[in-house]
C-alpha cells in the first residue's frame, strides 16, 4: 500500500479538487443530478455490473449471486453518497471509501481496465436520464456532462492510485519472498543435485563392471533424483533458461549411451566409456552451476562474478536520480565502459583469465568512484557507472581518471604473469529529459565512437571532435 504520507497528500489534493468541482457547478444542476442518482441508483448499479459481467475478464471475480447480494447494493449506496455531497467532510468520506475499494481490487487482482469501463457506462446512462427528464437547454447539457464526467473521473483516479500503490507493494512482497527462497536454497539445492549426479555415476560404473549371470542393473539418469528435478522442478525455478535445454539434451545422450551399455551386458564398458561418462557428468554439473549462479545473481541484484549491481536495479536507481536532477537542477553523468579486445583475451588466455580481467576492472571502478555513485555490470565486458551531481568538465575528468587507472594497472593472471588491459569510455551528461534511456543511448553512442577512433580513449557525448 502507498506510504501514509503519500496517501494523506493524495487525499488532500483529491478532496480539494472534488470540492472545487462540486462548488463550481450550478446548485440547481447539482440538485437535479443528486435526485436522479438517489432515485435510480439501483438501476445505474445494475447497468454497471451488467457491463462488467459481459466482459470475460470479469468472470473470475464476479458471480451473479455476488452481484445480487452484495456488490450492486454497495454500488448504489456509493452513487448516492457521491452526488449527495453537502460539506467537505462528505467528500473526504467518499475519497476514503474509494481508497479502500481500490486496495481491495488490487488484493484480488481485478483487471485495472474493468472499473473505467463500468464508469463510462454510468456517466453515459446518468447523463441521458438527466437530459431526458430535465429537458435541459444545450448549454446546461454541456455543463451537466462536464460535471458528471469530472466528478466520476476524479474518483476513478483515486481508486487507481490506491490500486497501483497496493499492486506495487504486492509485487515487492512477492519479489522479496522469491529472493529469500532463492538466496537461502538455490545454492544448497545445486550442490545437493551435484552430489546426486556423482552418486548416480558411481552406481552406474559399479553396476556395469559387476559381472554376473543377470544383465547389469543400473538406474536411468532420467529417472534419478537429478532427472526428476530436471523434468519437474527446474523450469519452475529457472524459467525458460537456455541451459535447461542443453541439460535435457545431454541427459538424454547419457541415458542412451548407458542403455546401450546395459543392452550389451556391460561388455563395452572400459576406460574410454568411463572417461566419457565422467566428462558428461562434469558438463552437466557445470551447466547446473552456471544457471544457478545466474539465478542467484538475478535474485540478489548483484553480479555473481564481480559483485557489482546488475541491470535489474537500473530502472529504480535511474528514475530516482532523474527525479532528483530535475528537482535540484544538478545533472548526473553516465559512463559506459568496455574492456578493449576482450574476446581476444578470452580466446588467447582462456575464460579464467577473462574472469580475472572483469573482477580487476570492477575493483578498479569501485575504488575510483565516490560513495554516492553507482557501478553496474552492464553486460559481458561492459560496465555502467552513474555519477551523481556532475557537470561536463567533472564528467570528462572522471572518465579520463577511469581510463588511466585501467591502463596503468595490469591484470595479474593466475600463473603470476601480468596482462595489460585498456578500456574505451563513452560519457554522457543528463540533459533534463525524464526518460533515462536517453542518456544511456547517448553514452552508448559515445562509446561506439571511442572504439571507432582506436579504443583506449574517452569520448564525451555531444563534444566536438
Amino acid at each position: 500500500m502507498p506510504g501514509r504520507a503519500r496517501i494523506d497528500d493524495i487525499t488532500t489534493r483529491t478532496v480539494e479538487g472534488l470540492w472545487r468541482i462540486w462548488r463550481s457547478a450550478d446548485p440547481g444542476l447539482r440538485t437535479r443530478v443528486a435526485d436522479i442518482a438517489r432515485r435510480d441508483s439501483d438501476a445505474l448499479a445494475e447497468v454497471f455490473y451488467d457491463t462488467l459481467m459481459r466482459d470475460p475478464a470479469a468472470a473470475t471475480f464476479l458471480s451473479h449471486d455476488l452481484v445480487q447480494t452484495r456488490l450492486r447494493g454497495s454500488m448504489a449506496k456509493w452513487l448516492q453518497a457521491v452526488f449527495a455531497i453537502a460539506v467537505e467532510d462528505d467528500v473526504r468520506a467518499v475519497v476514503a471509501t474509494n481508497f479502500h475499494v481500490g486496495s481491495v481490487h488490487a488484493r484480488i487482482n481485478i483487471p485495472l481496465t474493468l472499473i473505467p469501463a463500468g464508469m463510462r457506462v454510468i456517466k453515459r446512462d446518468l447523463t441521458r436520464r438527466l437530459v431526458a427528464e430535465a429537458s435541459l437547454p444545450p448549454a446546461e447539457v454541456a455543463d451537466a456532462v462536464l460535471f458528471i464526467g469530472e466528478l466520476l473521473d476524479t474518483l476513478t483516479d483515486t481508486m487507481h492510485e490506491a490500486y497501483i500503490g497496493d499492486l506495487v507493494g504486492n509485487v515487492r512482497h512477492q519479489q522479496s519472498l522469491k529472493m529469500f527462497m532463492s538466496g537461502q536454497n538455490l545454492a544448497f539445492e545445486s550442490e545437493r543435485l551435484k552430489g546426486s549426479l556423482l552418486d548416480w555415476l558411481r552406481t552406474v560404473v559399479v553396476g556395469l563392471y559387476e559381472r554376473g549371470d543377470a544383465p547389469p542393473s543400473v538406474p536411468s539418469l532420467e529417472t534419478s533424483d537429478f532427472g526428476l528435478w530436471l523434468n519437474h522442478k527446474a523450469e519452475l525455478t529457472f524459467g525458460a533458461a537456455p541451459e535447461l535445454d542443453a541439460l535435457r539434451a545431454r541427459v538424454h545422450e547419457v541415458t542412451e549411451r548407458v542403455d546401450a551399455a546395459v543392452a550389451a551386458g556391460g561388455e563395452a564398458v572400459g576406460a574410454t566409456f568411463v572417461r566419457q561418462l565422467d566428462r558428461d557428468v562434469t558438463e552437466i554439473s557445470y551447466l547446473l552451476g552456471s544457471i544457478t549462479a545466474r539465478a542467484v545473481e538475478m535474485e540478489s541484484g548483484r553480479d555473481s562474478l564481480t559483485r557489482l549491481l546488475t541491470r535489474r536495479f537500473m530502472p529504480a536507481i535511474f528514475q530516482r536520480e532523474v527525479a532528483m536532477s530535475l528537482r535540484h537542477g544538478k545533472p548526473f553523468g553516465v559512463l559506459l565502459i568496455d574492456a578493449d579486445h576482450f574476446k581476444q583475451i578470452n580466446d588467447t588466455h582462456g575464460h579464467d583469465c577473462g574472469d580475472r580481467v572483469l573482477t580487476t576492472l570492477s575493483e578498479l571502478l569501485m575504488s575510483t568512484v565516490r560513495a554516492g555513485d553507482f557501478v553496474f555490470r552492464y553486460g559481458g565486458e561492459e560496465f555502467l557507472v552513474l555519477l551523481a551531481e556532475m557537470d561536463a568538465p567533472a564528467l570528462a575528468a572522471k572518465a579520463e581518471q577511469v581510463r588511466d587507472a585501467v591502463a596503468n594497472h595490469p591484470v595479474t593472471l593466475p600463473e603470476g604473469r601480468q596482462l595489460a588491459v585498456t578500456v574505451s569510455v563513452g560519457a554522457a551528461l543528463h540533459d533534463g529529459h525524464p526518460d533515462y534511456e536517453r542518456i544511456i543511448k547517448a553514452a552508448d553512442a559515445a562509446l561506439y565512437e571511442a572504439k571507432r577512433r582506436g579504443r583506449d580513449r574517452v569520448v564525451l557525448a555531444g563534444a566536438a571532435d
